[in-house]
Order: structure tokens, then sequence, then C-alpha cells
């Protein structure tokens, strides 16, 4: 078994309270992608590049760690390298936030199936479950530890069982020479319904787009292999607006539907996108569904359910200066990121969630 596929793991709190036959009553899906920014827990993965969310008392006494943090050469990654203090008092208050948030949807119940970006490992997703959802039927984990630099991956938890899960590698070659997280494909039996759900969290805008196009041809083959009565797929896919007027990476998935856009003309949706950065919202975090789903008997999408959860408690006003004309702004309702010193906060992006008719 190689490295890639010995973290994988399929955790089972209480199979009893999700039998085949309640299962079966439901008719109903929901789905929510989430990034959870930054997820990390107190451990030094071995062979990962994750010093920065480490104690601070266990990067005073490292050299390793310091000459790490000191060989940055951007100061803001330098500072926080070497004075974040990633205790597990400030942890335990990163899962706390992220719990709120997910447990806004549905009326504190959370969606069926959850899948996350920027999870460091297998570990800290189930410190998420036991700590922050406990209770909340959330039986099947889900992670592969992949090659990511940092360390930070793609994982999901459900409350239906996991019939079979894979690991999709992307390799950028020879647009790029770094490493990038693969898509994740989960397998789930809902009621008679077999339903497949590729999480992705592509390469960011720092890569040229034609890794994102790489990326995309990926979940383009996964998908027209998959024999699922569902398939969906969801994730981070990093595509800015400027991607899909240029034909880029979205738009070379003619296969999948895009959620978002019948569903705001659907629901209540009133915030521009799922990430802001300097004055820009943008929607980077999509659900998909595959258009061969839409045409078999008894699938549809509640799009009157899609919803980008965006409650007032998740927002704040933000001070910012504007790296082309100096000038400083202010900008109102923005996602608050999670803040080590304080703990409040939650992460830069909002999740999205839909409903399937089963």
């Amino acid at each position: 078994m190689t490295k890639l596929l010995a973290s994988v793991l399929v955790l089972l709190f209480s199979l009893s309270a999700f039998s085949s036959g309640s299962n079966a009553k439901r008719t109903t899906l929901s789905v929510m992608t989430y990034n959870l920014e930054n997820l990390f827990d107190t451990k030094h993965d071995k062979g990962k590049k994750d010093w920065t969310y480490l104690p601070l008392k266990v990067k005073n006494s490292s050299a390793e760690v310091q000459a790490y943090c000191n060989g940055l050469s951007n100061e803001y990654y330098k500072k926080s390298c070497l004075g974040l203090d990633w205790s597990n008092s400030v942890l335990r208050k990163k899962i706390k936030n992220m719990a709120k948030v997910i447990l806004s949807y549905n009326k504190g119940k959370g969606a069926d199936i959850l899948v996350f970006q920027e999870v460091e490992n297998l570990n800290v997703l189930k410190m998420l479950v036991s700590k922050g959802l406990k209770s909340k039927g959330y039986s099947y984990i889900t992670l592969f530890d992949g090659p990511d630099s940092r360390g930070i991956d793609v994982g999901m938890i459900s409350k239906y069982p996991v019939k079979s899960q894979k690991y999709h590698t992307i390799n950028l070659a020879p647009h790029s020479t770094r490493s990038t997280r693969g898509i994740l494909e989960v397998n789930y039996k809902v009621g008679r319904k077999s339903v497949t759900v590729f999480g992705n969290h592509w390469p960011s805008q720092a890569n040229p787009d034609e890794a994102r196009v790489i990326a995309s041809n990926v979940l383009k083959e996964a998908t027209a292999k998959s024999k699922s009565d569902l398939v969906i797929a969801t994730g981070d896919f990093n595509t800015s607006s400027d991607d899909a007027l240029n034909g880029i990476t979205l738009n070379v998935l003619p296969i999948y539907e895009d959620v978002e856009v019948q569903g705001r003309r659907m629901s209540n949706v009133v915030v521009d996108g799922t990430h802001w950065w300097r004055g820009n919202w943008e929607s980077l975090d999509k659900i998909f569904v595959a258009k061969k789903s839409l045409t078999k008997k008894g699938i549809s999408v509640n799009y009157s359910a899609f919803d980008i959860v965006y409650l007032p408690f998740m927002v704040k006003d933000l001070e910012w200066q504007d790296t082309d004309t100096g000038n400083t702004n202010i900008s109102e309702n923005i996602p608050a990121r999670f803040d080590p010193l304080t703990g409040s906060g939650f992460s830069d992006h909002l999740p999205v969630a839909v409903e399937f008719k089963l």
C-alpha cells in the first residue's frame, strides 16, 4: 500500500442509526461544500511544510522550524511562521467556529454530505466530527493524504454509508512543477440510489490557467466512468470570472450543470460570490450536477434550496489598502477569517449548499 493510500480511512461511529431501511425513506439529499481555510492539527506531519501551524513552544525549540521560517521571502508568511502559536486551545476554538457555520444550515442538523477543502489530515477531520459535530449523525469520514506540499487535503463526512472511494491524482507538468491536490471520489448508497461525489480543490490563481484545465480534464474523465445514478462535483475550483470569460477551465466541462446559475433565480441568495479579495467577489466554490443524472427518473435538483451561507455572525467590515493605487478602502460584510489571537472568525470562504430530490 502506498503512502498516499495509507491515510485513507472511513470511520463508522453509529451504523445502527443509519441503516439501509431508514435511508430508503429519505426523499432528499443535501450537500454542502466548504473551504475551512487552514484546518490543521497541532502536530507535524512528516514530509509536509506545516511548520506555521504548530505550537509556539515547538517552533522555538526546533532548529528545523526556525530555519524554514527564516528562509521565507514573504515577510507576512515569515512572521506568521515564526510567531503564530497554533496551540490546542486555538485549534479547539477554530473547530468550534467551523462547526457553528456548518450547523447553521438545515436548522442545526447540517447537510447530509459535507465536502471540505484545506483540511490537513484525517486526525483533524475526526476531531471536527467528534468535538464540533457530535451527535449529528456524521458516521463516515473519508480523506486521502495527498501530495500538497503544505499538507492540505480534501475530505468528506457523511450521514450515508460509503460504498467505495478513490483518489485521482493531477499531474500539472509541463505547466507547473508544483504538486497539487487530487480529486477525491466517494461513492455512497442513499436509499436505493447510488451517488458519486467528486471533491475538488483545483490549483490556485497563482498557477497558470492550464493547471486548472488539467484538473478539469481529470474530473471530466473520472465522471465519464461513473455509473452512479447521481453524480456531483463540488469544492473550491479556484476559477475566476476571467477564466470563464476566456473559455478556460469550467467551460471544458459541458457534461455538468452549474447549480448556482439556476439556484440564484429560484432561491434567496444575497451575496455576490463565495470568496472576497481586495474589493472583488468570486464564486470559487461550486456545486455541479452531471447532466446525465438529470435525465434519470426520480432525480432532480431542488434549486429553491440552493444557498450560499451568509449570516451576520460570519462577516465583518475590513479596512484594506489597494496595492495598485495606494488608496485605503473599507469593505463591509465580508467573510471574517479566523483570528488565532482572539479566537474569533471562521474562513475566507463561504459554504455552498443545495438539495437533490431522489
